[in-house]
């Protein structure tokens, strides 16, 4: 840096990755580390102390900035400190012996502890991640997440559908992973992900920000696709065939707010979608019925007055059938609707 303004030492490089630096000196910290290799090395260490210092800070409840400048203070009474060599750099971080000890305790001892949030058939659940990251957890789903996010990625995994309003950090990517090829990656944005076993797509619609889905080929090669605002991403995981729609987002993420939302939405897929929210399966017994094609908001709460909107705007006919067997026992909560 030919008219660096400021020193780049252990302290800028830790208030760079604690998100503490103004804009002008992230742009002269980030073309000090492209400078050189020992540069980047150094860059890695200081990066990979602030992140364990975190950790600790939030397992532990322990003042890590006291602590920090405590260690400091000390390092100034002592010229040579032979442990130190190795990382000289980063001496004022990695002087934390107690910290690190720690950490090393922490990171290799204890296993790491997982919670799986699970919703029963026409249920919604809605819940806060460690990091702050809001799910909403449509009908039949799982989402299986840590109880502390302590490595450099937000990992979680998730079965059936999710609207994530993730929370930002720039450092520590959050990853989606499905039981499929495809995983998404986003830094902070809001995007639903449906990954039903029994379905053979899975879909992503982004509502805002921007999300990474990286997936595998037809020809086992792994590739990327940026989402884009507004954009619905289909993956058919069988055959490995992917497409990209625009369709209209609401329909898609009214679920999380009990709401069912139509607009033009054939027949078929509004089944699915009233399907899903009600816990119901419908038998059709007449195929022109697919023909039709249904707008409009409805509440999510009552099934029999959508079923009534069918009637009046299609002429489509339902009756409610009582699941029992011949010895009056019920054989299954699932409710079952006839269409003819």
């Amino acid at each position: 840096m030919d008219e660096q303004k400021h020193i780049i030492n252990e302290s800028t490089l830790a208030a760079y990755f604690n998100g503490k630096l103004p804009l002008p000196e992230q742009k002269e910290v980030e073309a000090w580390i492209g400078q050189s290799e020992e540069n980047r090395k150094i860059a890695r260490d200081v990066r990979f102390i602030c992140q364990a210092a975190d950790t600790l800070d939030s397992i532990r409840q322990v003042d890590s900035q006291a602590a920090l400048k405590k260690t400091k203070a000390k390092i100034r009474k002592r010229n040579n400190v032979s442990w130190l060599i190795r990382l000289q750099q980063v001496a004022a971080i990695l002087a934390i012996p107690l910290l690190m000890a720690t950490l090393y305790l922490t990171l290799k001892e204890e296993p790491t502890e997982y919670v799986e949030v699970q919703t029963n058939p026409g249920m919604i659940a809605k819940l806060e991640l460690p990091d702050g990251t809001k799910v909403w957890l449509n009908s039949s789903s799982s989402l299986r997440h840590p109880v502390r996010f302590t490595g450099s990625n937000r990992d979680v995994e998730l079965k059936g559908e999710a609207y994530f309003a993730v929370h930002p950090d720039q450092y520590k990517p959050f990853i989606v992973n499905t039981p499929f090829n495809i995983r998404a990656e986003v830094l902070g944005t809001e995007f639903n992900m449906e990954a039903y076993e029994t379905e053979r797509e899975v879909k992503t619609t982004l509502v805002s920000g921007s999300v990474k889905l990286t997936f595998q080929t037809d020809k086992d090669e792994e590739k990327s696709y940026i989402l884009k605002p507004d954009e619905e991403f289909i993956y058919n995981y069988q055959n490995k065939k992917l497409s990209v729609q625009k369709p209209y987002v609401p329909t898609l993420t009214a679920w999380k707010d009990g709401l069912v939302i139509f607009r033009n939405t054939p027949f078929e897929e509004a089944l699915k979608v009233l399907g899903k929210r009600f816990n119901v399966e419908f038998v059709i017994k007449n195929d022109k019925l697919y023909e039709n094609a249904f707008t409009g908001p409805f509440d999510g709460q009552h099934l029999q007055l959508i079923l009534e909107h069918f009637r009046l705007s299609s002429g489509i006919q339902y009756r409610f059938i009582d699941p029992k067997t011949g010895n009056g026992e019920k054989v299954e909560e699932k409710s079952i609707v006839e269409l003819y």
